[in-house]
């Protein structure tokens, strides 16, 4: 046992940094680590400082600290917490296994912890398990109904069960969670009232406003006017979908409140509001679709396949890091002879063309794209898209057109679903699932055989 009043001392003074700012995590990692150097033998510190290490996203360095308070012996009540934090950090580097034994280590000795269930739903979720993703998400509920992060996790684990009333219903709690700026709105959120003036925004990123506009017009039947805000880039799709609808006022991005607004919702929000059931839910048609405007002119000639490409998706998706994709594994689809790939990428990762020395390969069609409505056009000019899960999947899917998704073990969407064997509304998506070694070789090699198959049968 080493110093354990001056361990006490640095631990006070660490945790009072890391509860009061956390702008200075840093300082309270350090703080924490002398707390651990002058007791090596204090579980509680060698724990704090994993949760310190986890806030700073160094995931590895929390698991093996640990580990580290797992030797501490420490007492039944703080071996189960540690045991929890663990599982949830295995689980964000993708070991599930590892999660799946040190979650239920951890509620067999205490199954009063809401953070172990809640570890539980989210890894059986992951492993496609989604009746024992629900029912470890009930008991989570069960021991803290008003946790938010608890409702994020039952309201994914419905969803990807296909039970799509509840897990919207639960989504809600989504505002609590993390979009608080929404509980400060001049106005109560809508839940369906017929008759008033509604104030519609976007609260998920630009697929999902696509994906969710099928609501609209059931909303707009619902409402006396219907303030609908929209990504700037959904501008002419919108005009062109609701047109016929004389009580819709379309705004992309506004900066102010409607003065005779009465109430708010977001588009995820509308199937809850609307009190939709399941099927009705399912059998939602997307919104119409702007003419054509073909040019064709940016086609290679002489090639059996046109393919349009995406491999990244926005970096402000909490998935966005399993869903991308390296862009060097789309040029193993240059084994098939016939096909030509085209660059959908309109982000800062058209970059990666020039990094790796592809641009002669992979023509940059960002050009032609000033909003939604030009990827429109183009997607429905080409033969196929081939994307990681992002907001071009959405957009096609909205097109119905086919569209192939090298799909993330670990970065999945619920209206593709655990595997994407039944997709929600996408009817010509095709879902090539990446395994639990989150390996892409395998995925794109099953790719490669697919597309051989296409081009010989075209």
């Amino acid at each position: 046992m080493g110093n354990r009043a001056e361990a006490q001392r640095l631990f006070a003074q660490a945790k009072h940094v890391a509860d009061t700012d956390k702008t200075q995590l840093s300082v309270a990692y350090v703080l924490f680590a002398s707390a651990c150097a002058a007791d090596p033998t204090w579980a509680e510190a060698q724990y704090f400082q994993g949760n310190n290490a986890g806030d700073l996203r160094w995931n590895e360095t929390a698991i093996a600290l640990y580990h580290r308070a797992l030797e501490c012996d420490p007492d039944s009540q703080l071996k189960a917490r540690i045991l929890t934090n663990l599982g949830w950090k295995l689980h964000t580097i993708g070991k599930l296994k590892e999660a799946l034994q040190a979650s239920r280590d951890a509620v067999e000795i205490n199954q009063a912890i809401p953070a172990a269930w809640l570890n539980l739903s989210c890894i059986y979720g992951a492993m496609r398990n989604t009746a024992r993703s629900v029912e470890c998400g009930l008991k989570a509920k069960a021991l803290a109904p008003d946790d938010p992060h608890v409702g994020m996790a039952l309201s994914f684990a419905y969803l990807f069960d296909r039970q799509w009333q509840k897990g919207f219903a639960e989504f809600e709690c989504r505002f609590r969670y993390r979009l608080h700026h929404f509980l400060h709105y001049p106005y109560p959120e809508w839940k369906g009232e017929e008759g008033h003036s509604v104030f519609l925004v976007y609260d998920q990123g630009l697929g999902d406003t696509l994906s969710f506009a099928r609501f609209v017009e059931p909303a707009a039947k619902r409402c006396r006017y219907l303030h609908v805000c929209i990504q700037p880039e959904l501008l002419h799709w919108f005009q062109v979908a609701f047109s016929h609808l004389s009580n819709v006022h379309i705004i992309p991005g506004a900066v102010q409140f409607p003065g005779d607004a009465e109430f708010w919702s977001t588009y995820v929000s509308l199937p809850y509001a609307l009190g939709l059931t399941d099927r009705e839910i399912e059998e939602a048609p997307p919104i119409r679709l702007p003419p054509v405007q073909p040019s064709g002119m940016w086609k290679v000639s002489d090639r059996k396949l046109h393919i349009g490409i995406a491999w990244a998706g926005s970096p402000l998706n909490e998935n966005n890091y399993h869903r991308s994709i390296p862009l060097v594994r789309f040029l193993d689809l240059y084994r098939v002879p016939g096909i030509q790939l085209y660059s959908l990428q309109v982000d800062e990762h058209r970059k990666h063309l020039n990094d790796i020395g592809a641009g002669s390969l992979i023509p940059d069609l960002a050009h032609y794209i000033r909003g939604v409505s030009d990827t429109l056009s183009l997607v429905r000019q080409l033969d196929l898209v081939i994307t990681c899960e992002s907001a071009l999947g959405h957009i096609c899917g909205a097109a119905n057109v086919e569209t192939w998704v090298p799909y993330s073990y670990l970065g999945r969407d619920f209206r593709l679903g655990p595997s994407g064997e039944k997709p929600l509304w996408y009817k010509k998506h095709r879902v090539f699932n990446q395994g639990p070694d989150l390996q892409w070789e395998p995925v794109f090699d099953g790719i490669v055989e697919a597309l051989r198959k296409r081009v010989r049968d075209k």
